[in-house]
């Protein structure tokens, strides 16, 4: 028979109030309940707890062992259940994060920061990678993630709406010209995050009408930071998130080229396993990303 936490808690208690009726009346629970409960526990543990009669209760000399041995194993369960409670109130442990290289520096990690900065008895660890991780495998508390979400089971909140947009200096369009329809962009040279192992394709609109470009790519990098870059050096027209961009437009290091043909909007999301048992401290990083998270990109470029 397993034994009932509840009746070795019951137990404890009537050994201190050295009655049953006392326990009874101090837990609110009827003295039939306490007493069924310790006669299963001596059942389980094949000994005498207790010695009763009508009017004397009596602990064993195993009684009294077994006592210390409650009375410290609940001792360290309400220190427990306080500790937790105090790191809930007082917003302290740590928080494991995943973030996508190109979110990492220019979004994320900052708010990472300034989140710190509220709750300093915080601990935030960020991994950066490119691969889907497995949230439960690999202990992460939530995990962002922009476009579709793959995997079903696992709850997703959106953070942020946003485009692509076409971006280059306005050294490189003085020299080049600006296009005005994307018939025009192929006589540009254009910088491409994807097209690694083929030709890009570039979907845009404008009102009703449509434009798919299959993209030959002056420079190809799959790095978000490096397109940027390298439009600013004057490389080309690239394509690269508003979000990531977002600075460099405020401060005119880049411009927006064709601003009236759009590309599709995506999303950010931050997912994480379950919303049960969620602890405050992710509840908090989540509430504060999404209050926050518009105001550190300073252009939506929707």
């Amino acid at each position: 028979m397993a034994l009932d936490l509840n009746a070795m808690a019951l137990y404890t208690s009537v050994v201190e109030h050295k009655s049953f009726s006392a326990a009874a009346r101090r837990l609110g629970v009827p003295v039939s309940t306490i007493s069924r409960k310790i006669s299963d526990l001596e059942e389980a543990l094949g000994i005498r707890l207790l010695q009763r009669s009508t009017r004397k209760l009596r602990v064993t000399e195993l009684g009294q062992t077994y006592y210390e041995y409650c009375r410290r194993g609940l001792d360290e369960f309400e220190t427990g259940i306080s500790l937790i409670n105090d790191r809930q109130q007082e917003v302290s442990g740590t928080l494991r994060i995943s973030i996508p290289p190109n979110l990492s520096d220019v979004l994320i990690t900052p708010l990472a920061c300034e989140f710190q900065t509220i709750y300093p008895k915080t601990v935030v660890k960020i991994l950066v990678t490119e691969r889907y991780v497995d949230l439960i495998e690999e202990g992460i508390d939530l995990a962002f993630r922009v476009g579709t979400l793959q995997d079903s089971s696992l709850i997703a909140r959106r953070i942020l709406t946003f485009r692509h947009l076409l971006v280059a200096s306005s050294q490189y369009l003085e020299k080049n010209g600006e296009p005005e329809h994307p018939s025009e962009l192929i006589n540009h040279r254009l910088i491409t995050f994807d097209g690694w192992q083929g030709q890009a394709i570039w979907e845009l609109h404008h009102k009703n009408e449509k434009q798919k470009l299959v993209v030959d790519s002056a420079l190809c990098i799959n790095e978000m930071a490096g397109l940027q870059y390298a439009a600013e050096a004057s490389q080309g027209i690239a394509n690269v998130p508003a979000i990531i961009c977002a600075d460099a437009l405020a401060k005119k290091k880049l411009v927006e080229v064709m601003p009236d043909w759009k590309f599709a909007t995506t999303s950010l999301s931050v997912i994480y396993p379950s919303n049960r048992n969620t602890s405050r401290i992710v509840k908090l990083f989540m509430d504060f990303c999404a209050q926050n998270i518009e105001a550190q990109v300073t252009f939506s470029g929707i």
